[in-house]
């Protein structure tokens, strides 16, 4: 089993933001990859599906776009299933303009007719150079990058939580925590390694690396991504924390520094905020005596060879003092720098040898051509015992000249112009002379000017042959068993044919078959279909119902469904009128012919029943024909022109504009192929920010009464922040503050004083004391409204004299009580809220 080194971090939980989405953000679930997955839609708070009712190749290729994948090669959409709590939306209709799939036409939020095995997923293939992909999961997986037209893989090596956190930014996947570990287990190229990101950067590809196939790894340290929380972030720019204290002088003499440094962590920078602007880490020259040093010996070097093969020789090493050198006054090494070691016995014949070569005699001349002489004597040793003299010159001469006469150069006249040096795209003629008229010598200074002249020639273009560009990807076979087909293509775009050059050579489109074994399949029952209506409203009439053996049809030997296919039902027993009806069409006769155009025919008779006491004959045709082609000859589709490009869509926020072609040039027919390619393109215009008008939040609640009777005030408040305006938008129109009268029942004038409903009474005693009415209770009618008020960590009072609820924390009055407000904790007791 492949043991998994995870790497965690958790990062900073900031402000929640309406559960971290944005009404209408789309997101893909429980996918094999990033780019595949069950389609989701946030509205209203809660994430839900889309319905597969007629979901089509414009709608995948919208909600493609709004989820990132920018050069999209293909999309796929299937029925998915999976439970959600809502389906959201059903019969969705874009045009393949739209840059949202929340802006395409849809039978409206929540109204749908299908159950959740009908939600919609879709798979996006392509990508732009520096995209992203994680294999694995929707949100996690091994890590892949796009880069010179192919994908590959990512070395775990230095990678951390900065790279991480890049990587979820950049996969548009909000997130409260990233994980990263060694995935492994990857194919083709591993484009990166030691990647080093600050956290800053918006796409990984921005960061710093050693080079694009610049690695030291295998594919079994490829690295794994994991973004999961369900949080966005505020954005909030980061600010540096305090300097550490330097540190302490690396050296105490030379040269010598102390650092210090800073973190980017207050506050820590949000994934869309600003990192600290500045440096992170600063470096102090600290020392300026120089240091005393001590010399010490270098290595020993070899041993020479012996001098002598008899009589007495020696061999000889030496050593240096400079490992290192002494300097300020530092000791020279101790020892010997020199040894010596006898190495020969053996009396021999002496060959002479010459001595050391005398010093070089003054220069014989003080200007232009002189020489000077050395010598030397064959005594190191003399030649005795009929040994050889020495061989070579005794004597040497060295020609040298101390000083020449200044001469400045000047130019000898232009060589002829070159034959240009090409037809086409540009080339050049050259034309030369030589500083030689006369050389500069003895000190005189060089020719001024050019040595070479260049002139442009054969400036047409020349013509380039068209190249094939690699093959693209495989499609995915279109049937996983039983043999089906796959196709890839290629483009002649590298380079593509100009100035008259010649397209190239083969074909656009290739296939090939795949998953070729056959796979059994047993039927199962679709569901029952509507009863029909009553065959007839009098006499003996029947409904009937069906189901077909089509979820799945069996296959390949697969068993067939158990049970009934029909079933009939009595409906009606009046006696009435017989109108005649039609009985079963007959099969349909063979076609007339085996090519091309030709005809079938089928027929059927008015006895079921037959028309009877004068009842209408059955209406409509007793005869069809039907044209019929049993074989037909292939063509092959073929593209037509591309459309002009549309306007743009929208003027700002990001609009599109789009150009379509067909295939027919010609048609595909009798089961030639379909084009290959898209048949429409998109592009992105109108990107500027459209004006945000500004909108008021909720009110919010009323402010306690001013007065507990006799008419009184109270205010609320209002911000312009649903949404704030930006952008150029106008500000919200109309009042931030909205005021209103309360408590307004006459203050009580007796010593009798009840509330909600309450009446003062006379007790058996004498005594005057309130009378309550439904869940009040006590002196004034109101100790429950103390059930219903919730003080977290203080206590519950009710105000006499308004009959208002109020929290009591120590000495203060809130309206909730925190723990270090009170340490006793009450608490709440849930209760109907009872109305005043």
């Amino acid at each position: 089993m492949l043991n998994f080194v995870l790497k965690f971090t958790t990062l900073s939980v900031f402000n929640l933001v309406a559960n971290g989405q944005e009404d209408g953000n789309l997101r893909l679930v429980d996918g094999s990859h990033s780019r595949e997955g069950r389609l989701e839609i946030f509205h209203n708070g809660i994430w839900g599906g889309v319905c597969d009712d007629n979901f089509g190749y414009y709608d995948a290729s919208v909600a493609c776009r709004q989820l990132g994948f920018r050069c999209l090669s293909d999309v796929q959409f299937y029925t998915q299933g999976g439970y959600t709590s809502y389906i959201w939306m059903d019969d969705v209709g874009c045009n393949g303009l739209e840059t949202s799939l929340n802006k395409c036409s849809h039978n409206g939020w929540g109204s749908h007719n299908c159950g959740t095995g009908e939600n919609v997923g879709i798979r996006c293939f392509g990508g732009c150079e520096g995209d992203l992909w994680l294999v694995g999961g929707s949100s996690y997986g091994r890590l892949h990058i796009y880069h010179s037209g192919s994908w590959g893989t990512i070395c775990d090596d230095a990678f951390g939580s900065a790279d991480a956190l890049v990587v979820c930014k950049q996969l548009q996947l909000r997130t409260t925590a990233v994980q990263f570990y060694t995935a492994g287990n990857g194919n083709g190229t591993i484009w990166l390694d030691d990647v080093a990101c600050n956290g800053q950067e918006n796409r990984l590809d921005y960061c710093n690396h050693i080079g694009w196939s610049v690695h030291n790894c295998g594919h079994h340290e490829d690295v794994g991504i994991n973004c999961y929380g369900g949080y966005s972030f505020s954005e909030v720019n980061g600010n540096w924390g305090s300097w550490s204290d330097w540190t302490i002088c690396s050296s105490s003499c030379d040269s010598g520094h102390q650092t210090r440094s800073r973190i980017c962590n207050n506050p820590v920078p949000s994934p869309n905020g600003a990192y600290c602007n500045g440096k992170s880490f600063e470096v102090l020259n600290c020392s300026i005596a120089r240091c005393t040093v001590n010399g010490n010996w270098g290595s020993w070097s070899d041993w020479t060879i012996c001098s002598s093969s008899c009589d007495a020789g020696h061999q000889t090493r030496s050593r240096i003092c400079n490992n290192p050198l002494p300097s300020s006054n530092g000791t020279y090494c101790n020892g010997k720098s020199f040894e010596v070691l006898n190495c020969s016995i053996a009396r021999c014949t002496v060959n002479g040898n010459w001595g050391s070569w005398s010093d070089w005699t003054v220069c014989s001349s003080s200007c232009d051509s002189g020489h000077q002489t050395r010598s030397r004597l064959c005594n190191n040793p003399v030649p005795s015992s009929s040994g050889s003299y020495c061989n070579g010159k005794s004597f040497g001469v060295l020609n040298c000249s101390i000083a020449r006469c200044a001469v400045d150069g000047s130019w000898g006249g232009w060589s002829k112009w070159s034959d240009c040096n090409a037809t086409c795209d540009g080339g050049v003629q050259k034309r030369t002379r030589t500083c030689n008229n006369p050389y500069p010598s003895a000190g005189g200074s060089a020719c001024s000017g050019m040595a070479d002249q260049i002139l442009i020639c054969a400036e047409s273009d020349c013509p380039v042959l068209g190249a094939w560009s690699e093959w693209g990807v495989w499609s995915l076979c279109s049937t996983s068993c039983g043999s089906g087909n796959r196709t890839r293509n290629r483009l002649c775009d590298n380079p593509p044919p100009s100035y008259g050059g010649e397209y190239c050579n083969g074909k656009t489109l290739d296939s090939d078959t795949c998953n070729t074994h056959e796979c059994p399949i047993n039927g199962n029952w679709g569901s029952w279909l509507d009863w029909t209506v009553c065959s007839s409203s009098c006499d003996s009439g029947y409904q009937t119902r069906a189901r077909l053996c089509n979820s799945p049809m069996p296959s390949s030997n697969g068993a067939y469904c158990n049970g009934k296919s029909w079933e009939v039902l009595n409906c009606s027993t009046a006696m009435c009128t017989v109108n005649g009806n039609w009985g079963s069409w007959s099969d349909w006769t063979i076609c007339s012919s085996s090519c091309d155009s030709g005809h079938q025919t089928r027929s059927r008779i008015c006895n079921n029943p037959v028309p009877s006491s004068n009842g209408a004959y059955c209406y409509g045709k007793s005869f069809e024909v039907l044209n019929c082609s049993i074989a037909r000859c292939i063509v092959d589709g073929s593209w037509g022109e591309w459309s002009k490009w549309s306007d743009c869509n929208a003027t700002c926020d990001g609009g599109v504009q789009k150009r379509t072609r067909i295939c027919n040039n010609p048609y595909p027919s009798a089961g030639g192929s379909a084009c290959s390619g898209m048949a429409d393109q998109i592009l992105i215009c109108a990107e500027s920010h459209c004006p945000v008008i500004g909108a008021w939040s909720e009110w919010g609640v009323w402010s306690l009464c001013s007065a507990s009777c006799g008419s009184g005030n109270r205010t609320r408040s209002r911000q312009c922040d649903n949404p704030l305006p930006s952008y150029g938008g106008a500000y919200c129109n109309g009042k931030t503050f909205d005021s209103d009268k309360c408590n307004t029942h006459e203050c009580p004038t007796d010593n009798c004083l009840c509330f909600n409903g309450g009446k003062c009474v006379t007790s058996n005693d004498g005594k005057v004391v309130c009378d309550c009415i439904g869940q009040w209770t006590g002196e004034f009618c109101l100790e429950s409204q103390c059930m219903t008020y919730d003080c977290g960590f203080g206590n519950c009072l009710v105000e006499p004299m308004n009959g208002t609820a109020q929290c009591v924390c120590g000495n203060k009055q809130p309206t909730y009580c925190t723990e270090n407000d009170n340490g006793d904790r009450i608490t709440k007791i849930k209760q109907q809220p009872i109305s005043w």
